[in-house]
């Protein structure tokens, strides 16, 4: 008689530590390329935005050739060469440089637009939502009178009247009229269609199972709206702040274009394609060409994670 021999199942390696850390991670095919090259632009150009004061390949924004590199430059009217990456500009100072100063300005002015107008009008549309009644007409009046004043003479108003020229004392530290002006008059156009989107979220949340139990059990409204309801908007609110720092950017280049956003020394891309402008015609379009196709990409790169984010958590964005 033969002798009958059972496999037994073998008990499986237990992985290591990277093994268990690589498998959390979702590959890359999952994230799309487009994602992947969306958030690597942003991250190269924010560090060349805010290390270009100290990175040796970038010379100063305001660094005006001399002598013979000068006579140098006027011979090809700004083109890109070895030493000029996106050639140079009328005055002979190097594009790229300035472009990369100009991120830093157009890149903040954005920034801290967006996360004012994230605060205020998720504050807004949280108290709309959620207290609705006459909060609600109040808020929602606000509202509709913001998103139909239009965008132009809003501009003219506040930087023309209001932020004309000067430093702006602010306690701790100073800052340029015109600069602050700006960020106040995106801040503006931003926060009502931020607060609508809000609100609309907020009048679901509202009824959902856990916030009814939470009101039930005696919970404060403050309490309900921070620990029930904000989290729960905060997937939708980043979605909307990277396409709305998306527009906000092509809106700082408009206002810049009409002569309304941040004047010399510093630039913005913007200022930059104004400046530019009438060279364009003399064979001087590099100039204009550099900043166009970087504000082309940052708004296209926000664009995209914006959309990822709004797929990736399901938002909808309703505005009721």
């Amino acid at each position: 008689m033969t002798d009958i021999v059972l496999d037994t199942p073998s008990k499986p390696a237990k992985p290591s530590p990277l093994t268990r850390l690589i498998g959390r991670v979702p590959p890359i095919r999952k994230w799309k390329w487009g994602f992947v090259l969306s958030v690597a632009y942003l991250v190269v150009l924010t560090f060349f935005a805010v290390f270009a004061n100290v990175l040796p390949f970038i010379r100063r924004y305001n660094e005006l050739p001399k002598g013979a590199a000068a006579r140098k430059l006027a011979s090809y009217r700004g083109k890109p060469s070895g030493s000029y990456w996106f050639g140079n500009d009328k005055l002979g100072r190097d594009t790229f440089a300035r472009s990369v100063y100009a991120a830093q300005k157009t890149l903040t002015i954005g920034l801290a637009s967006i996360v004012a107008a994230l605060v205020i009008g998720g504050l807004l549309g949280m108290l709309a939502g959620y207290y609705r009644g006459w909060y609600d007409r109040v808020l929602s009046v606000i509202f509709d009178v913001l998103l139909a004043f239009p965008a132009i003479v809003l501009a003219l108003i506040v930087v023309g009247r209001f932020f004309q020229s000067g430093r702006l004392n602010l306690g701790l530290f100073q800052m340029d009229k015109r600069f602050f002006g700006v960020i106040v008059v995106l801040t503006l156009l931003s926060v009502a269609p931020l607060a609508r989107i809000v609100r609309a979220q907020t009048l679901a949340l509202s009824q959902r199972e856990y916030v009814l139990a939470a009101r039930g059990l005696g919970a404060s409204s403050w309490r309900i709206l921070i620990r029930e309801i904000l989290p729960n908007l905060l997937p939708a609110m980043f979605s909307v702040a990277f396409t709305g720092l998306a527009v906000l950017l092509v809106a700082e280049g408009g206002l810049a274009f009409l002569g309304f956003s941040v004047q010399l020394p510093f630039p913005t891309w913007g200022f930059m394609i104004n400046e530019a402008r009438p060279d364009i015609v003399k064979g001087g379009g590099w100039a204009v060409f550099f900043p166009c196709i970087l504000l082309f990409l940052t708004v296209l790169a926000f664009n995209v994670i914006g959309d990822r984010v709004a797929r990736r958590f399901d938002i909808r964005e309703a505005t009721l």
